[in-house]
């Protein structure tokens, strides 16, 4: 692997109904105002754990993944070479946010994502590489072993209602 800086988590927090968790941070453009929940990692932080505390803080949501569907290096980001870190998540409680530290979060149905900002490159690709395994048929939230509980989420693994506002 080429060599990074940083390790990024970028997580597609998917509800029961298969709809997609987005932020709207606060300047984006209106023709492309949205971004996946995501940071760098903190020193140290697993990425899988670090997309579960990102997701709680940036949306309200708590979150179990399910698996790491992307790993890429991506260069240029403000904060040098990125290892990003793509994750498939599903909603197990908490309470969606309209006033996120990201901006508002929303749900929204597949067929009507809105773009995501343009200079957010590594969050357009996860999002790419998760809507072209859906489209494949691979259903990236599927799969026998495949979800990996962090340590904060261990205790939450029930499924919990369609409702994207109150989980």
């Amino acid at each position: 692997m080429e060599p990074f800086d940083y390790h990024g988590a970028l997580v597609v927090v998917e509800t029961d109904a298969g709809e997609i968790v987005l932020v709207h941070p606060p300047g984006g453009p209106a023709q492309a105002p949205a971004s996946l929940p995501g940071d760098p990692c903190a020193p140290g932080e697993a990425p899988q754990d670090a997309a579960v505390r990102m997701v709680r803080e940036m949306t309200g949501l708590d979150v179990v993944v399910v698996r790491e569907f992307v790993t890429f290096i991506q260069e240029g980001t403000p904060t040098g070479t990125m290892c990003a870190h793509g994750f498939l998540a599903r909603i197990t409680g908490g309470r969606l946010t309209g006033d996120g530290p990201a901006g508002p979060a929303r749900v929204y149905p597949v067929d009507g994502l809105p773009a995501i900002i343009p200079v957010r490159v590594a969050n357009q690709r996860v999002l790419a590489a998760y809507l072209r395994q859906r489209e494949e048929g691979e259903e990236p939230s599927s799969g026998p072993g495949e979800s990996m509980p962090s340590r904060s989420s261990a205790n939450a693994e029930q499924s919990l209602g369609p409702d994207p506002h109150n989980y």
